[in-house]
């Protein structure tokens, strides 16, 4: 007589430990976007240093060459650096949906409250040490305190219902996290500029 088939169940995860990890990666890609959107400003400020100062463009950013070369080539190393972490980091992993529609809106809203905390606190900390440096530095880190302040602001209200939309009403699209993370970049640097403007241009 054959032996009853015994049905092998196995061991859910504990919740706690499915939404640590929920958080711990929406954190991750959160905080991976910041540093795009940093990045791409900073490189960019460091295009527009080097175009202004070979008379390409009249922005009158810089007074000298040697000011010029040496600001811009600087600011375009940690703009590419902060690209480079964030191309490596989290944003690159295989995005799956483990979560349902209010957890990952939660989630969210706290990541970007979380990274962008953490993109105004390194803004300011960094204050006190350009102080005396050529004025392209300080717009470079105006730059991150302006996306550090979006992320708290408005990067926070529009990006996470915005994201949140898409997900009640594209719920079961396949496509659906792969544009999520572009969707979230854009408000992004949207929000950046809207409060760089409003905080740093006269």
């Amino acid at each position: 007589m054959d032996d009853p088939q015994v049905m092998i169940e196995e061991p859910t995860e504990p919740e706690a430990k499915r939404l640590f990890r929920l958080f711990r990666r929406i954190t991750g890609t959160t905080f991976d976007v910041g540093l795009l959107v940093v990045g791409t400003a900073l490189v960019s400020l460091a295009i527009v240093v080097l175009l202004d100062g070979f008379e390409v463009l009249d922005v009158g950013l810089t007074k000298s060459t040697g000011e010029m070369l040496g600001s811009g080539l600087v600011i375009a190393v940690f703009g590419a650096f902060a690209l480079g972490v964030a191309v490596e980091g989290p944003i690159r992993a295989l995005r799956t949906r483990t979560g349902t529609e209010i957890e990952m809106l939660l989630i969210r809203v706290g990541s970007l409250l979380l990274v962008g905390g953490i993109l105004l606190f390194v803004g300011r900390f960094l204050e006190q040490y350009i102080e005396g440096l050529p004025s392209t530095f300080a717009i470079a880190n105006d730059v991150l305190v302006a996306t550090g302040v979006a992320g708290l602001t408005a990067t926070l209200v529009l990006g996470a219902a915005t994201l949140w939309g898409l997900r009640r009403i594209y719920a079961d699209r396949p496509w659906l996290d792969l544009i999520e993370l572009p969707v979230l970049y854009a408000l992004w640097v949207i929000g950046t500029l809207i409060v760089f403007n409003l905080m740093f241009v006269d």
